[in-house]
């Protein structure tokens, strides 16, 4: 009975021995499992617009996998996959990421799966949908033309709706032949925000012009109503300059009479002046006045033995009108800088002239002078060599013949622009 006893009162124990060991083992299995289970998903899809969105996912587990990738692709049909447009990342790295696409159509619903791509396969998680915003075309409206002179007016437009999506451009398009202007006639852009102008220039005088806004977003461009006006008829003032006296090397006097004011008041008058022609108020100009009649006026700050171009000008509301111009040069000035070599072969040298310096104006000519020990010239001297006057520092290869034997003679070169001739020191050489 004892024996029994001990039996029955062993076995709780070696049955409480076996579950324990039967429950370990089942918590290891399952803890094995788990790390062969891949667990990653789309969690969200946020800031979805007309033309994208945000899509954030969670890659939980990559079980014993090596992921190459980790990524979102999207489709416009359902089981997107990841030759559809997609987001990638590399590397196996756990935890969230996020997504964004862009570019995507308008009011179009769109199927999303997150991905994951590993040394042999790629596994694609839940999928999905979002449906991009709805949007339409703006609409504009052409508002009344403002500063309308003889050549130049402002336009003006308002966007009345954006069309719920973001402005692309914006401006005007103007005719003076179409009274419906479009896509075919002078455009300009504008900037600004839902108020928006242009100032354009150029216009003719006294010439109707029509103008209609437009505005643009993804969804297509809008025209808005057409708005006319007129330039105006302005006439310019009428006037002549005068002669260019009293020249120095940095200044000189000239003017110029109003002979008719035009349609409005002259302002202002004066001369402008320029090195090429056609100067205007943009360039130097005196102020000397205004009104009708004659006026005198400083020309300053000039340089040296230059060509100058000079243009009255007469400034009232209708514009800024300019007369027939003179032409002047002022004095002074450098002659070139020249240097000479030479080399004698017998009775025959051999020399080169060359221009250090051009001075104050182009070269206009090259020579060389050979003389005896008296200053008489001597020899026959021809060129062997070619020069350009644009050069900064010309030069010219000389023969000289006909020189006699064991006798001593010099050269000196010479070199022109339109400020004098400008001379070489003298070179002596000797005849063998």
């Amino acid at each position: 009975m004892r024996k029994i006893t001990m039996k029955l009162l062993l076995s709780p124990f070696v049955i409480l021995f076996v579950l324990l060991t039967i429950n370990f083992g089942c918590s290891s299995n399952e803890k094995d499992e788990d790390k062969s289970v891949i667990d990653f998903e789309i969690t969200e899809i946020t800031n979805v617009t007309e033309n994208s969105a945000v899509i954030n996912a969670d890659l939980k587990s990559s079980g014993k996998e090596n992921i190459l990738y980790r990524g979102v692709c999207v489709a416009m049909q359902t089981n997107p996959t990841i030759n559809d447009i997609k987001y990638e990342e590399e590397g196996n790295i756990l935890g969230k990421y996020v997504s964004k696409f862009e570019n995507l159509q308008y009011n179009t619903k769109f199927y999303a799966r997150a991905f994951i791509t590993t040394n042999s396969k790629t596994i694609y998680g839940n999928e999905l949908t979002f449906t991009t915003k709805n949007i339409s075309v703006p609409a504009v409206n052409t508002l009344e033309v403002s500063l309308v002179t003889q050549n130049s007016a402002v336009f003006n437009g308002k966007i009345e709706s954006d069309g719920s999506s973001k402005i692309v451009s914006k401006g005007f398009y103007y005719s003076k032949t179409n009274p419906k202007p479009e896509y075919k006639d002078e455009r300009v852009e504008s900037t600004g925000n839902f108020e928006f102008s242009s100032s354009i220039t150029g216009l003719e005088q006294n010439t109707t012009y029509y103008v209609r806004a437009f505005a643009s977003n993804i969804a297509g461009s809008a025209l808005g109503n057409v708005v006319s006006f007129k330039t105006s008829s302005y006439v310019l003032p009428i006037l002549t300059t005068a002669q260019i006296s009293t020249i120095g090397e940095t200044t000189a006097i000239g003017g110029g009479t109003v002979i008719s004011e035009g349609s409005h008041p002259v302002t202002e008058r004066g001369i402008c002046w320029a090195a090429y022609p056609n100067p205007t108020i943009t360039n130097s100009k005196t102020k000397d006045g205004n009104g009708i009649g004659s006026f005198v006026s400083n020309l300053y700050n000039l340089q040296p033995y230059k060509l100058y171009y000079v243009r009255a000008y007469a400034t009232s509301a209708a514009g800024t009108a300019y007369s027939e111009g003179v032409v002047f040069n002022t004095i002074g000035g450098n002659k070139p800088s020249v240097v000479a070599s030479a080399r004698a072969t017998g009775t025959t040298l051999y020399a080169t002239v060359t221009v250090k310096s051009k001075g104050s104006d182009n070269i206009k000519s090259l020579s060389i002078g050979c003389f005896d020990m008296d200053g008489n010239s001597v020899g026959k001297v021809s060129s062997s060599s070619s020069w350009n006057s644009q050069e900064a520092s010309p030069s010219v290869n000389y023969e000289i013949t006909g020189l006699s034997r064991n006798n001593k003679y010099y050269i000196i070169g010479y070199a022109t622009n339109g400020v004098g001739k400008g001379a070489s020191e003298k070179v002596y050489f000797s005849t063998l």
